[in-house]
């Protein structure tokens, strides 16, 4: 190996100029030595780059006069197998310029600023190993030996420049809501007394564009989504032309209020799923009139309890026949058999979606389903025929269009799985950082992580 060396100006040490100081990668310093400590930790010596020598930061000239030698320690990026320990041995100067305002100053370079702790470099990998590596902030600030603020400070950073700016159009807008903890009383420190704090939160999400998450309410009231969407700008709610929402009263409200323009949407998986609660709900009914307790494995309709729930299309015929044998001989008055009919109606009706959504297709499903439930004395299976009337015109929308809730049901986990990363929240607007970061990675096409692939 060749090596070059050189002398400081106003220096007697002589400094490498080699592979390391490539190796290294610091902009503005070069590496004097390196040498391995008894623990086995890489000590890699630093210098001021010759160009950088000297120079005033306040108004750019060389100083010749020096005021005595500092060294500091700052913490840097993995460079090999591990992370080398840093120290950089540095002089403080004598402004030469009398009009400058900065008498004495010391050697301050792009790679290392002034009075840094940690080198810039390292504060964007540990805010990259937060956000977009789903790590914690204290396990990142553990690796690097530094406090959890400073890791979090840089986390608020980065997210902040990164989520700025005003939000792009929506066409379909998504709205759901996500636990994240029990309610209870809390101390506001604003208003100087306790407050109730609604452990729900609201999300709102573009469904057909690549901004994701567009923000988070604390509550899931329509008082507290209506007045989310007031301080939006009136061309970006006019923007809206579909609003996907669950069978919920509260975002129905909001979109009536806020955005009456919009087209209301079902989504299709909360019909299915109230299906199935009428399903189980007359299954066990049926098993507390008949036997006076709950159900056990010896009950026909508890062994097929999710066979009951399981989809027409997956059963073959042998099995369609002998479960109905078994309900009919289980169940004199076939209220679970007519449970059962009632909800693969509804299942019919629902796939109209996937052949189009034709409007006479869609009518004669719908005729067909209420005709059944008409002819039915089940309570449960009434109560659903009702909840469809109420919904019906946001489902034939939703089976029109093909549109669903399903993206914002998708970061709900997103929503969770943070949460759980971080080990819970303290501060809400920390979580709802995080959590926007996490849900907003597509229209910043970075590459996600294995918990992301498919959102």
């Amino acid at each position: 190996m060749s090596w070059v060396f050189f002398r400081h100006p106003g220096q007697g040490t002589r400094t490498m100029v080699d592979g390391s100081s490539l190796l290294l990668d610091l902009d503005g310093v070069v590496v004097e030595s390196v040498q391995r400590l008894e623990d086995g930790t890489r000590l890699v010596q630093v210098l001021t780059a010759p160009q950088r020598v000297g120079i005033c930061p306040e108004c750019g000239e060389r100083s010749t006069r020096s005021k005595g030698w500092v060294q500091t320690g700052p913490r840097d990026v993995v460079v090999g197998p591990d992370r080398p320990i840093l120290r950089w041995r540095k002089r403080k100067w004598l402004c030469p310029s009398t009009v400058c305002t900065r008498k004495v100053f010391t050697e301050s370079v792009p790679g290392i600023p002034a009075r840094a702790r940690v080198t810039p470099r390292a504060k964007a990998t540990m805010a990259t190993a937060v956000l977009d590596e789903d790590r914690s902030v204290a396990a990142v600030a553990g690796q690097y030996r530094c406090g959890w603020h400073t890791v979090h400070d840089e986390v608020i950073a980065t997210a902040e420049d990164a989520l700025a700016g005003e939000l792009a159009p929506v066409a379909v807008l998504g709205i759901d809501e996500t636990r994240r903890g029990k309610a209870k009383w809390e101390h506001n420190p604003v208003l100087g007394r306790r407050v109730w704090v609604d452990r729900w939160d609201t999300g709102l999400v573009d469904i057909t564009g690549d901004q994701g998450l567009l923000g988070q309410v604390n509550g899931r009231t329509s008082a507290a989504v209506i007045d989310w969407l007031a301080g939006q700008d009136p061309d970006w709610r006019a923007a809206i032309t579909h609003v996907a929402i669950d069978l919920s009263p509260a975002y129905a409200r909001v979109a009536r209020e806020a955005l009456p323009h919009a087209i209301l949407i079902a989504d299709r998986f909360h019909l299915v799923k109230k299906a199935n609660d009428m399903v189980d709900a007359v299954r066990r009914r049926v098993t507390w009139t008949q036997r006076g307790r709950r159900g056990r494995k010896a009950d026909v309709e508890w062994i097929n309890r999710r066979r009951l729930l399981r989809g027409s299309e997956r059963l073959t015929a042998d099995q369609r026949a002998t479960l109905f044998a078994k309900l009919l001989s289980a169940d004199p008055n076939q209220d679970i058999a007519a449970a059962w009919i009632a909800k693969e109606l509804l299942r019919d009706l629902l796939s109209c979606a996937d052949r189009g959504g034709l409007r006479y297709e869609i009518t004669t499903a719908l005729d067909r389903f209420y005709r059944f439930c008409a002819a039915c004395t089940v309570p449960e299976v009434i109560r659903l025929a009702r909840t469809i009337e109420t919904w019906q015109a946001p489902i034939i929308a939703a089976l029109q269009t093909g549109l669903s809730n399903a993206r914002t049901e998708g970061y709900n986990r997103i929503v969770k799985h943070v949460g759980r990363i971080a080990f819970g929240f303290r501060n809400p607007e920390n979580q709802r950082r995080r959590v926007r970061w996490a849900c907003t990675r597509r229209s910043r096409r970075v590459t996600p992580s294995r918990h992301q692939r498919h959102c």
